[in-house]
């Protein structure tokens, strides 16, 4: 029997401010909000055919919140892969860690109503990452901090 399921590939930044204690989330549209079933998100999206990983996060932070980071300021943390996801397609997520300074100029595209920097002790509940602290200890790490 033939599945109408889709494979696909994602990368997700999780961006912590220079002391790692707060993480950047943005509060996804209405839009967003209803086709994936939460209201903030660490930055990301989906990786385009030819393109890097690395590529596609640096361009997705760019598209959403108009930063442009560096190579050398990215880690992957972490690959994980959802065979079921949504129950609509096959998945693998590149999940990227960075730092950024809280003071830097965030300027949202059309997909994001706001953004926060939250306390990691005090994340909201309805979000797409749910293992934040893992992320923020493996940055840590890899950026030997």
């Amino acid at each position: 029997m033939k599945d109408n399921k889709q494979f696909g590939m994602a990368t997700f930044a999780c961006i912590f401010n220079k002391d790692l204690s707060k993480v950047l989330l943005i509060k996804r549209n209405e839009e967003k909000r209803k086709k994936y079933g939460f209201d903030w998100a660490i930055v990301g999206g989906k990786i385009e055919i030819g393109e890097h990983s690395q590529d596609a996060i640096r361009r997705e932070i760019k598209e959403e919140i108009g930063v442009d980071i560096l190579k050398e300021d990215l880690r992957l943390l972490n690959v994980k892969e959802v065979p079921n996801w949504g129950n609509i397609a096959h998945v693998a997520f590149f999940i990227y860690g960075s730092i950024l300074d809280e003071k830097i100029d965030i300027i949202l595209n059309n997909e994001a109503e706001e953004y926060k920097w939250f306390n990691i002790n005090n994340l909201p509940e309805n979000r797409s990452e749910d293992n934040i602290t893992e992320l923020k200890n493996l940055t840590k790490k890899y950026f030997n901090i």
